[in-house]
């Protein structure tokens, strides 16, 4: 079967609108109802319902929408393995990271890994870490650069690359900085931690009990460097770590032994691609 079929199936279930999806495939919408036609002869069965401008998924439509994610990942695996026979470093590679570290650890090593491998199509996709997590779990990406959860998947195999010492911060002028015991008193203080059911909000919480502190009301932001800056503005204590605590912002623990771990992921019982174990060996030697 030609994958084109199926990957313009795909985009036309997510988009829900021929119109969308044949933008999103760069075709016409001729061209893609043609290949919705003809994967619809092949399969036997029709896939849409059409009333109107409205598409909805028939049985056979909702079963193959749930197996063509696999076939596809399948037959690129396939094919990759394939290439791989040659002893040669080329093909695409999907490396997803979270947002944090694809701006501060990522970029030291992008410029040499291409610069090394030109025949290989390296894609970076910026997730949350723990959506990364679950797709490498579930084999939709091959790598993913993670801050490691406190509790690891043991269908995993975790290398870190990276360690960073966690450290309590707030603004040089909060008033914290006048308590005596400041680290008993910060529960009487709002806190500004990632949101809620989150890899980091997660470590964070991990980091504290640690560190034996408790916290009271919570105020949540997305991305770490969002969460300094509000705390720079005086909305609030966190804990972050150490390279993010510059003025205004002081910490307010000195050395300890809270940190979290960062590195790649891959599954524990797929075969890599060439290029993945030469992105892999690339940051395991700059360690």
């Amino acid at each position: 079967m030609d994958t084109e079929l199926l990957k313009s199936f795909l985009s036309l279930v997510k988009l829900k609108s021929f119109t969308l999806a044949a933008k999103e495939l760069q075709l016409t919408q001729p061209a893609l109802s043609k290949r919705i036609k003809r994967l619809e002869t092949i399969i036997g069965s029709n896939l849409f319902d059409r009333v109107g401008n409205h598409l909805s998924l028939t049985q056979a439509g909702e079963l193959l929408a749930q197996k063509a994610p696999q076939l596809l990942n399948s037959i690129d695996s396939s094919i990759q393995e394939i290439r791989d026979l040659t002893g040669k470093i080329g093909g695409q590679v999907t490396v997803a990271t979270s947002h944090y570290i694809g701006l501060h650890y990522l970029p030291n090593y992008l410029e040499e890994f291409i610069s090394q491998y030109p025949q290989v199509d390296l894609q970076i996709d910026f997730i949350d870490s723990g959506l990364a997590y679950s797709q490498v779990i579930s084999g939709d990406i091959e790598l993913a650069l993670v801050t490691f959860p406190h509790q690891q998947d043991p269908r995993l195999i975790h290398s870190q690359i990276w360690q960073e010492r966690m450290q309590i911060a707030c603004h040089q002028e909060h008033p914290l900085t006048e308590e005596t015991q400041s680290l008993k008193t910060l529960k009487n203080y709002d806190i500004i931690l990632p949101p809620a059911h989150t890899f980091p909000r997660e470590l964070f919480e991990h980091n504290l009990q640690e560190l034996g502190v408790e916290h009271g009301r919570v105020k949540t932001a997305n991305y770490l460097e969002v969460v300094a800056k509000l705390v720079a503005c005086k909305m609030g204590w966190t804990i972050l770590p150490e390279t993010l605590i510059e003025p205004p912002l002081i910490a307010l623990t000195r050395e300890n032994k809270s940190f979290r771990q960062m590195g790649i992921i891959h599954r524990n019982n797929k075969s890599l691609s060439n290029a993945a174990k030469a992105f892999i060996n690339l940051l395991q030697s700059k360690r």
